[in-house]
């Protein structure tokens, strides 16, 4: 009865608790590939131009009306993003976590900031700075001290105080308050930053760097890099590429500075190759394959070369060769890799060397880019969609089939799918067989149900005196 109490007060606290609006982004677009349904516009159609998505859903029965967007991230086949409200969605193809073309409330979390998208995992970071992790665990970047996929977020363990996280290819990385940061997951490449190669099944202090203003792994590489408060770029893991910035060492297995740059208000790592705006200038370096490097060239630079792209307040290399940048006046440039249309600028050109204006009707505040894929979250009020245009969203739901699991196991499948775990009702197990399982629910298995219904089960419990 325990878990029913509590599932009432976080009911009872999500309806006298409405946060304020923290982003004036309203809408998003998308662009490039779409194949499993990333752009979450209901279809699998890519478009070499800027498709109008439109909003989040409310994602609360309290606030039925649909919520502003906080932010929207995407990575190699799947999506996912956050309202003002603190609900998380999810959309695209992941296996055993999401398969939908539209976006799909996830459940089981507090009230979440920010969410970080990696190739086949996402991490969710709470306003209490706890860090929140599903998807793929295979090299136990999940953090849980397993290797077991979750298909729905659990709390990392001792996590906490975290100001910023980031979900890498295979491994994770967190920015605690006091600028320390962590480290889990795989670390052949030494990615993690710890001195070693070991992979970590539990998030450990990356070595010999501190003041840390934000941290962020490659979604589709093996390096990281980080910005310092006092605006100078540091990196370690692999450099094949020379995506570390610091010449033609083989690799870093602990953070080093990469010369340089002073004054930086960012860095990304890309698949082989590395962001940083700093003075105004957009800082790469690494691969320039397709001339994602924004230089001009495809020329390969080993360490940080200004390129000609001006007035950017941001920049993403996204996790192919696709690469795009928004400027202070709310503009979006593109260049590398034009895939599918990922530049969405309409042209047939194969790549870019050089930015080149995506054609958006809105002020665009923050960019996500993927493989070939594209969103942009737009600050100004754009026309809904037309209900020709999308999907209706649905309304009901089939009961998941819950008996014969644990409770806590069955009360996170029918949160999952939408429901709401109603009465649980003891059943004196005499012959302990199935003490603390499911031994029966209502409604049945397969039952359509509105959203939000009440599922009860029936918890076998043990006898008073010894089990025989």
């Amino acid at each position: 009865m325990k878990i029913l109490a509590a599932a009432l007060a976080v009911v009872a606290a999500l309806a006298a608790f409405t946060p304020e609006p923290q982003w004036s982004g309203t809408k998003f677009w998308a662009w490039g590939l779409n194949t499993s349904g990333q752009f979450g516009d209901g279809t699998t159609t890519g478009s070499p131009s800027p498709t109008l998505v439109g909003r989040l859903p409310a994602g609360h029965p309290y606030h039925p009306v649909a919520a502003r967007i906080r932010q929207v991230a995407t990575g190699g086949t799947f999506s996912a993003g956050v309202n003002d409200r603190g609900n998380v969605f999810q959309w695209g193809g992941l296996p055993g976590v999401v398969d939908a073309t539209t976006p799909q409330q996830v459940y089981g979390l507090p009230y979440v900031t920010a969410v970080s998208v990696g190739d086949r995992h996402v991490l969710a970071l709470a306003t209490d700075g706890t860090v929140w992790a599903w998807g793929d665990n295979t090299y136990r970047q999940l953090g849980d001290g397993t290797t077991t996929s979750r298909p729905v977020p659990r709390q990392i363990a001792g996590l906490t105080g975290v100001r910023s996280v980031s979900a890498g290819y295979r491994y994770s990385l967190a920015v605690k308050l006091d600028g320390t940061v962590w480290a889990w997951g795989h670390n052949g490449y030494a990615e993690l930053g710890d001195g070693t190669t070991v992979n970590r099944p539990v998030p450990v202090q990356v070595t010999g760097i501190s003041g840390v203003r934000t941290a962020l792994a490659s979604r589709s590489g093996v390096h990281s890099a980080a910005v310092k408060t006092d605006g100078t770029v540091w990196t370690w893991g692999g450099n094949a590429s020379g995506q570390l910035g610091i010449g033609a060492a083989p690799r870093s297995y602990v953070p080093v500075r990469v010369p340089g740059i002073t004054d930086a208000v960012m860095v990304m790592p890309g698949e082989k190759s590395t962001f940083a705006i700093a003075g105004g200038r957009l800082y790469a370096w690494g691969d320039n394959t397709d001339g994602r490097l924004g230089d001009g060239t495809t020329t390969a630079r080993r360490t940080p070369t200004i390129t000609p792209i001006m007035g950017l307040t941001w920049a993403d290399p996204g996790m192919g060769g696709t690469s795009a940048g928004t400027t202070a006046d709310g503009d979006v440039l593109t260049w590398g890799d034009n895939t599918a249309g990922a530049l969405g600028t309409g042209s047939a050109a194969p790549f870019s060397t050089t930015a080149e204006p995506v054609d958006i009707s809105a002020t665009v505040s923050t960019i996500s880019v993927g493989r070939s894929t594209v969103l942009a979250v737009t600050g100004v009020q754009q026309p809904d969609p037309t209900p020709t245009d999308r999907p209706s969203p649905p309304t009901t739901v089939l009961v998941p089939d819950v008996t014969g699991l644990f409770e806590d196991t069955a009360v996170t499948r029918i949160t999952s799918a939408g429901l709401r775990l109603g009465a649980v009702i003891p059943w004196v197990d005499r012959l302990c067989n199935d003490v603390d399982q499911v031994t029966g629910q209502s409604p049945d298995p397969g039952t359509p149900v509105a959203l939000g219904s009440d599922v009860d089960i029936t918890v076998a419990v043990a006898p008073a005196g010894p089990c025989p």
